[in-house]
């Protein structure tokens, strides 16, 4: 299994702080529920529609690295290389030393989702 499969099957909900009311709380939950309606659909295989999913989360929270990674994967798999390598770039920036608590491949166990990135990166034609 590579690594962008391993990253898109980590499994972890985000866990974000429901901060500033209940607009944002709200905003923010229907967010989470968007990421794990995309990744629900990348274990399927249903592309087109993990990425309208973790688009929507993506606008609540554009620095997050599992959305980041996930879109990533998807880009990929899309054949859309020039943006999955930026999405796997701003994964390997904003989170160098992010270890996933849970994986369910093991030999992405103790990596850091930089070190996903980075593997993916490199599986990406030139």
């Amino acid at each position: 299994m590579t690594a962008g499969r391993a990253a898109a099957l980590l499994g972890l909900v985000l866990t974000l702080g429901a901060c500033g009311g209940p607009d944002r709380a709200t905003n923010e939950a229907a967010a989470q529920l968007a990421y794990r309606r995309g990744f629900e659909a990348i274990g399927t295989g249903d592309w087109l529609t993990a990425e309208q999913y973790l688009l929507q989360a993506k606008q609540a929270f554009p620095d997050d690295p599992y959305v980041l990674l996930n879109l990533g994967v998807v880009a990929q798999r899309l054949g859309r290389f020039d943006e999955a390598r930026r999405y796997y770039q701003q994964v390997v920036d904003r989170a160098p030393d992010v270890v996933p608590v849970q994986v369910s491949d093991p030999k992405a166990s103790g990596k850091t989702l930089a070190d996903l990135a980075r593997a993916d990166l490199a599986t990406l034609p030139n």
